[in-house]
C-alpha cells in the first residue's frame, strides 16, 4: 500500500520531499484549505441569493409599472397613440421617398424605351381586362345555375 495515500494532514508537520500536505482520500481536505467544497457551496448560495434578489426586484418593478398603467389607462393609451403616430409618420415618409424614386425610374425607362413601355402597358391592361371579364362570366354562370 502507498505510504502517501494514508498519511493525514497535520499543520506544522510538513516535510519537504516527503509527500508533505497529502490528504486522506476518505476524509477530503481540511476545512481551512482554500478551494474546498464548503467555499464552493457558499459561493453557489451567494450567487443563488443574488439571482433571487434580482428576480424579486424585477418582479417588483414590473408590478409597479402595471399598477401605474392600470391607474391611468388614458395616459397609457395616449402614449401608445403618440408612438403609433410617430411611427406611421416615419413609415409614410419612407414610402413616399420610395414611390418618388420608383416614379423617377419608371419615367426614365419610359423615355428611353417607349415601344417596350407601350407593350408592357398593353399586356398589363389585357391581363386586368381578362381577370375582370373572367370573374364577371363566373359570377353570371353561378347566378344562372341557381
Amino acid at each position: 500500500m502507498d505510504d502517501n495515500a494514508t498519511r493525514h494532514y497535520t499543520p506544522g508537520t510538513e516535510h519537504a520531499g516527503m509527500g508533505a500536505g497529502t490528504l486522506d482520500q476518505n476524509r477530503g481536505p481540511p476545512s481551512g484549505m482554500p478551494g474546498t467544497a464548503d467555499q464552493t457551496m457558499q459561493q453557489a448560495k451567494s450567487t443563488a441569493n443574488q439571482a433571487i434578489e434580482q428576480a424579486k426586484t424585477m418582479a417588483r418593478n414590473i408590478g409597479e409599472q402595471a399598477r401605474a398603467a392600470a391607474a391611468d389607462p388614458g395616459a397609457t393609451a395616449q402614449e401608445l397613440a403618440r408612438r403609433a403616430r410617430e411611427q406611421a409618420g416615419t413609415a409614410g415618409d419612407v414610402l413616399y421617398r420610395q414611390g418618388q424614386r420608383a416614379g423617377e425610374y419608371l419615367s426614365e425607362n419610359v423615355n428611353e424605351y417607349p415601344l417596350a413601355a407601350l407593350l408592357i402597358a398593353g399586356m398589363i391592361g389585357y391581363g386586368l381586362a381578362f381577370l375582370i371579364h373572367s370573374r364577371w362570366q363566373t359570377e353570371t354562370a353561378w347566378r344562372m345555375d341557381r
